[in-house]
């Protein structure tokens, strides 16, 4: 998997699932699992992106990420910088 490190630890990879969704997986410290987030809006009710699933590092995501493990991790992507 082709990962990369967006900021406190926290890594993104793109990701491809049915139905040709595109999204991306993340998991940041404390979780050893990767969690999906499709950039469908129809998916997911509120993960839209700027920028590319090709190139992670440009990528901003509209609404906020929550651990779904219920460890607290929570935060955004901003122009592919994690902000807690």
């Amino acid at each position: 998997m082709n990962s990369i490190d967006i900021g406190h630890g926290v890594q993104i990879a793109p990701m491809i699932g049915e139905d040709a969704k595109c999204g991306f997986i993340w998991k940041h410290p404390g979780c050893r699992c990767w969690f999906p987030v499709w950039l469908d809006e129809r998916s997911t009710g509120h993960a839209l992106a700027e920028g590319s699933l090709t190139d992670l590092s440009t990528i901003t995501i509209t609404g906020s990420l929550l651990c779904p493990k219920g460890c607290g991790a929570h935060g955004c992507i901003e122009h592919g910088r994690w902000k807690p």
